[in-house]
């Protein structure tokens, strides 16, 4: 396998780091997904999916399975994946998967390798332009189901009243000019649902009773 992702400074700053097993496990889904949209068996499995078990998982990152399923568990539950299993695979989905591999997310590093090394800059200028097109129009071409995904996320906090689930999503998925990306996914990697919706219920109740504050949303 050849290649690379990408891997922002501010994952040292995520809630699972610190816990070796999850943040192992996260990362070995992002080296192990699909960067392209590709078929096996059959099945369609786009980028940013990955077809494994749990057995397999054990076996790549030398953990139980029970620690396997444990990590996975809570990944999902957070909304960093989600998972699709049969009796024979599990078909697992990085949430944001895109936004997480983006072009874009390198351009310090590159800067940086420009005025060490210009040579190999120019020489992977052109394959740089031709990726950043083709992903320009990847987002544009999935946001769509992007914001289907985002709002099943959002609706399976059913705790909430649903007046504030839907107050919720509409907000957050809110387009961009370009309509390329939604306005949670301007936050950075790891937008957290569960803390944001905590937070955003709590804001409802003022606005219930005090109708100047209708209009103002806390984020």
């Amino acid at each position: 396998m050849v290649g690379f992702i990408f891997l922002h400074r501010d994952f040292l700053e995520w809630e699972w780091y610190q816990n070796s097993e999850v943040s192992r496990l996260f990362i070995h889904l992002l080296l192990k997904a699909n960067f392209t949209d590709k078929k096996w068996q059959g099945i369609n499995v786009e980028r940013g999916q990955l077809i494994t078990s749990s057995n397999h998982l054990a076996t790549d990152l030398n953990l139980s399975v029970q620690k396997i399923r444990t990590a996975l568990k809570k990944l999902e539950s957070r909304g960093y994946i989600t998972r699709k299993t049969t009796n024979k695979f599990t078909l697992i989905t990085i949430v944001n998967y895109s936004i997480r591999q983006t072009i874009s997310s390198l351009s310090n590093k590159q800067n940086t390798t420009q005025r060490t090394n210009p040579q190999l800059s120019n020489n992977k200028q052109s394959t740089t332009t031709k990726e950043s097109n083709k992903e320009n129009k990847f987002n544009k071409e999935k946001i769509e189901l992007r914001r289907e995904n985002f709002k099943k996320q959002v609706f399976e906090h059913s705790h909430y009243s649903n007046k504030i689930l839907i107050d919720f999503f509409n907000y957050w998925s809110e387009f961009n000019t370009a309509k390329t990306k939604m306005k949670f996914e301007g936050q950075g990697d790891y937008f957290e649902i569960e803390k944001r919706l905590k937070k955003w219920a709590a804001n409802e109740k003022p606005l219930l009773t005090n109708t100047k504050f209708k209009n103002n949303r806390y984020e």
